[in-house]
């Protein structure tokens, strides 16, 4: 189950990041959906360098499961991936919850198209990748 999760979020975290490279190079796909805004106005305007920095972080993420779930081999990356792996469970989750105005579960404002991606999509999907990193993170061999 564990080793399902891990390659579970290792495929999340790499096609995000991808996706993440994609935007960093000038595409548009799906960008309009993926920055909060009120009044029509973008709420914040990712740079190009901003856009490229989360998908190295995503990577990481990615390497940090990896990591956790033993494909390194040695002791002294699996402990180092776990406790990464615990970080991420903990900003996913509060990702989850939001900042109780424009993103997460507890949202109370902001406008379409962002505001229904983030509520059946973008949130459900930082929940679930807070509890398998958390199982991940949490594994201990038998």
């Amino acid at each position: 189950m564990q080793r399902i999760l891990a390659a579970g979020l290792i495929a999340v975290f790499v096609g995000l990041s991808a996706l993440h490279v994609f935007w960093a190079a000038g595409g548009r796909f799906g960008g309009v959906a993926a920055v909060p805004r009120q009044g029509g106005a973008a709420l914040f305007r990712p740079s190009p360098l901003g856009t490229l920095a989360v998908a190295v972080a995503l990577a990481a993420a990615a390497a940090s499961v990896a990591a956790a779930a033993g494909w390194f081999g040695a002791a002294g990356p699996r402990r180092a991936g776990r406790l990464f792996t615990y970080v991420l469970a903990v900003l996913f989750f509060l990702r989850a919850i939001g900042d109780f105005r424009y993103v997460g579960f507890f949202k109370s404002m902001g406008d379409e198209p962002f505001r229904s991606w983030d509520t059946w999509l973008f949130s459900p999907l930082c929940l679930a990748i807070a509890l398998a990193a958390y199982v991940v993170a949490n594994h201990r061999d038998r």
